[in-house]
């Protein structure tokens, strides 16, 4: 007998628990809160409208074929604050070690963020988990174009870019000039 009620007990225990059965025309409020909020009442929180924003195109390449000839194929790059820029990245390489990213920097942080990128590795794309980041492009093989859309920062400035691939970034860096 005791057994049979250690498995009764807990079943009426659930059924006591559940709401009665609804019939139809009845809704049952048990347990919940009416909300009486309006889209009036809601605050107006607003999202900057991007999507007819003008769009900054902006090209780079990736020159050379070895360690002493690799470059940017401009060492600056302008764009207007908080502008919504698309880079077109061209690795112009032939080799496989020529492979390229760009990173935007913080000022005076590139060769910080390129050190940081070459403990992170290939698997991380030799981009390292930063605030000094702004944006950065994944690594572009040899031949290959990447494209990365970002918006510029809104502080008119000086900001870095650089290849974060090991050791590259003592040749291929350059400034973004934010107006």
């Amino acid at each position: 007998m005791n057994k049979l009620l250690l498995y009764i007990l807990p079943l009426l225990v659930v059924l006591l628990g559940c709401d009665p059965p609804q019939t139809d025309g009845e809704t049952s409020t048990a347990g919940t809160n009416k909300d009486t909020a309006t889209a009036a009442s809601a605050p107006l929180v607003e999202d900057p409208d991007t999507t007819l924003q003008p769009v900054q195109h902006l090209e780079l390449r990736a020159l050379g074929n070895t360690i002493d000839e690799i470059r940017y194929s401009t060492d600056t790059l302008e764009t207007k604050a908080g502008a919504m820029v698309k880079l077109t990245f061209i690795n112009e390489g032939v080799d496989m070690p020529m492979v390229h990213n760009v990173v935007f920097t913080a000022s005076g942080k590139y060769k910080q963020v390129a050190l940081a990128g070459a403990k992170v590795g290939a698997s991380g794309n030799y981009v390292p988990e930063s605030d000094l980041i702004l944006a950065a492009t994944p690594m572009a093989l040899p031949g290959q174009t990447v494209e990365l859309e970002f918006t510029a920062p809104t502080e008119p400035g000086l900001y870095d870019y650089v290849c974060t691939y090991p050791g590259y970034w003592k040749r291929m860096n350059g400034v973004l000039v934010v107006k």
